[in-house]
């Protein structure tokens, strides 16, 4: 019922009321009455609505699914086209070699072929030369008409392949991000070669964005590029300001409008990344809103997670914790993950439980860890896997919960002896945990904390690190180690 609920909160009044038309013929039907529940403000469960229709699950689950296929149709149409109307010209095209005035189609077809340069509109290009070659086939412009036909087609394949390579390069990154597995780093690094080949055969504005996306993000995401990130800072501003000339070139390129506020977002993780905070603020303003934007928009779902993962960062610099909830309430509300792609729904839970510890809600921090830990197996991405354990194990510590932090750190140990990776700091981290629990002194529990710290600080600097969003200070060490918890 919540997706339901959602989805119809998002149509206009006409809408709803043709929508209402359309299912049910305003009739107070089982649709009239799910529809009209999904749209109030009170909150109905799903067994509250069947038992109010009289259905058995199966026969409402139905029910919902033709709701959801209907408002999905509804909802398509709202999807705006700016270029529609040269679509509608392209496809018309083919029927000119037909037309009684040879020399008013070609007219005509040069003319189009004008507006669709300025659109950007290369695979509609394709159908123009073809069609202008057909109408030259006994004149000299024939040759000149098929080899702009070829270099479009080839180019459109090139970019079909640059946007299958920009998508698989994100999702590969998640998956490295979950497992830091350097296998994992290499297809990825693979995928990036590849798409800079492709760019490099074509001075394309379209393949420089797309290729620039990706080189960016890497570089940003990859423990040992970050030390490179602060001497290219002038080329970042270049690239980004050159991008942001390419958006504005073309307003109505559909890919373009919807990531036009990625220069800007990409500015402010960059110089949060270097550390540098008043030029990272200086590009924060407007952010969320676009963030709020996008998180109706799978294709744009890896950005979100970078955004917030770039707030959690800043937040450890600033402390300005009531910002990170403010907006977190404000996007838990909108942001629909699917748990089949677990980059985006792993790390949006682990977001929502960093804030929660920081807020000092130690309980919905381990909370929502342990749920996330039930919701999705987390077996595959070991790293991932360990690090909420380790964490889960922290708030528990911190709760007083012995017993629950014990249950953990065994199933850590377990987890780590058999494991592939070296998981040193992990280890090392579990004798911190361990000593908090120890019921000896508490100045010395203390002292000892913080010679471990720095053998964990040591051993966490290698290029699969645990818990860098974790800020143990002198408060949080008290909060451990203290055997009376608030």
């Amino acid at each position: 019922m919540d997706i339901l609920r959602k989805t119809i909160k998002k149509l206009t009044e006409e809408e709803y009321q043709a929508l209402l038309e359309q299912v049910s013929g305003n009739r107070k039907n089982k649709p009239f009455m799910v529809l009209e529940a999904s749209r109030s403000n009170e909150f109905v469960s799903d067994t509250e609505m069947m038992e109010k229709l009289q259905v058995n699950p199966s026969a409402y689950y139905t029910l919902k699914s033709r709701l959801n296929s209907k408002i999905a149709e509804v909802l398509s149409k709202k999807v705006e086209n700016p270029v529609r109307e040269l679509m509608e010209e392209v496809v018309r095209v083919p029927a000119t070699l037909y037309a009684t005035n040879r020399e008013f189609s070609i007219r005509s077809l040069k003319e189009l072929e004008k507006r669709l340069k300025e659109y950007d509109m290369s695979n509609e290009l394709i159908t123009v030369y073809k069609t202008l070659a057909l109408l030259h086939l006994h004149h000299d412009d024939y040759d000149h008409y098929i080899k702009l036909y070829n270099r479009h087609v080839a180019y459109s394949l090139a970019v079909a392949k640059a946007e299958q390579l920009f998508a698989r390069f994100f999702k590969k990154m998640g998956y490295f991000q979950l497992t830091m597995d350097e296998t994992v780093l290499d297809e990825a690094v693979r995928i990036k070669r590849e798409l800079s080949n492709i760019t490099d055969m074509y001075d394309s504005h379209r393949l420089f964005v797309l290729y620039n996306i990706v080189r960016i993000y890497y570089l940003c995401n990859v423990p040992e590029k970050q030390q490179e990130l602060k001497s290219l800072e002038l080329e970042m501003e270049t690239v980004l300001k050159r991008m942001n000339e390419i958006f504005e070139s073309y307003p109505l390129d559909t890919f373009y409008s919807n990531i036009r506020p990625l220069t800007n977002i990409l500015q402010y993780e960059y110089f949060q990344k270097i550390k540098n905070q008043v030029r990272a603020n200086s590009y924060l303003a407007g952010t969320e809103d676009v963030i709020l934007d996008w998180s109706e928009k799978n294709a744009l779902h890896y950005f979100i997670i970078q955004y917030l993962n770039s707030r959690v960062e800043k937040f450890l610099e600033d402390g300005e914790m009531h910002r990170l909830m403010d907006f977190n309430n404000k996007i838990e509300k909108s942001f629909e993950l699917n748990i089949n792609e677990p980059y985006h729904y792993i790390s949006f839970r682990k977001h929502i439980s960093i804030c929660k510890f920081y807020n000092k809600d130690y309980q919905g921090a381990a909370r929502t860890i342990y749920d996330l830990r039930n919701n999705i197996s987390l077996k595959q991405f070991t790293h991932t896997d360990i690090e909420c354990k380790l964490f889960q194990a922290l708030c528990y510590c911190i709760m007083g919960e012995d017993g629950l932090t014990q249950q953990i750190i065994a199933s850590i140990k377990r987890q780590t002896a058999d494991a592939d990776q070296d998981f040193e700091a992990a280890a090392i981290f579990i004798k911190i945990l361990k000593t908090a629990l120890k019921p000896s002194d508490f100045r010395k529990k203390i002292a000892r904390i913080n010679d471990l710290l720095v053998q964990f600080n040591e051993a966490n600097k290698g290029s699969q690190p645990l818990l860098k969003f974790l800020r143990i200070d002198d408060a949080l060490i008290r909060k451990m180690t203290n055997p009376i918890k608030d």
